[in-house]
């Protein structure tokens, strides 16, 4: 396939933003899945605007094929608490990001991608996120959609914060329905961390993650490699959040992840 195919996509997402990060990884790897996007001459990078795709997919499809993967999620759970089980999306099997994969000795500890609680399910936020998704062909722009009142997975630094705030759960000031969420970032920042990297190799504390960015042109297959910041030689710049709860104390519930902090450039 020759190279003139191919297209610049830029998509608008924060760096400093996990949830965008997230989005991002799993945009590229539904680009990579795809026969016709030029899977050996594609690549991609971020930029000071954000992520650039260079692929042989028009934006649309692009969406139109991340709009019915996220569609097809679906949670089995598990034995146990809610956070057990697994993600499936059709007949592909995932992985679960709210368990630890290493092996821990003494008190029981929980992924810090696990900031759900009490009546929350994985199922019930993906039911929510996804009913309030609008397709690409009934959205202006389908990766920033607004949406109010469903559930988020804490990833995304801008959601709930009026709440969180304030030192409480919006559950509890039946506030919910202020809240913004964004469906799209939402599901695919789940997918990405369920299918497309091994995000619990993140972590690097109890309840911190890191991640590293891009600067300069890889192939796609390399992404899940260069964001937990396995390759070396390349321009990156390396970001660590740490989640947060309620000002009331630290518990389980209602984490987030606030706007990542910029650790190391090289």
């Amino acid at each position: 396939m020759s190279s003139d195919r191919l297209v610049e996509l830029s998509f608008p997402l924060d760096e400093r933003n996990l949830a965008d990060v997230l989005s991002g990884v799993a945009l590229i790897a539904l680009a990579a899945k795809n026969s016709d996007g030029g899977r050996i001459e594609s690549e991609c990078w971020w930029s000071d605007n954000g992520l650039v795709l260079r692929t042989a997919l028009k934006e649309k499809f692009l969406f139109q094929t991340a709009d019915e993967f996220v569609r097809r999620l679906n949670w089995v759970p598990g034995i146990g608490s809610a956070e057990q089980g697994t993600f499936v999306a059709g007949s592909e099997i995932g992985c679960n990001p709210f368990v630890l994969l290493a092996e821990t000795s003494g008190k029981k500890k929980t992924s810090p991608f696990k900031t759900f609680s009490a009546q929350v399910t994985p199922q019930k936020l993906l039911r929510d996120q996804q009913q309030r998704l609008l397709s690409p062909t009934h959205s202006k722009s389908w990766l920033d959609q607004l949406a109010r009142g469903a559930g988020s997975w804490g990833f995304d630094c801008r959601v709930g914060s009026h709440a969180y705030d304030l030192g409480f759960s919006s559950n509890d000031d039946d506030s919910g329905d202020l809240d913004p969420v964004y469906p799209a970032i939402e599901l695919l920042s789940i997918a990405a961390a369920s299918f497309f990297a091994t995000v619990q190799a993140w972590q690097v504390g109890e309840a911190a993650v890191s991640y590293s960015i891009w600067l300069q042109p890889i192939s796609l297959c390399l992404v899940p490699y260069a964001v937990a910041g396995r390759l070396d030689g390349f321009p990156a710049r390396r970001y660590r959040t740490t989640t947060r709860g309620a000002a009331y104390g630290k518990g389980a519930a209602y984490r987030f992840f606030p706007e990542a902090i910029l650790e190391e450039q090289r």
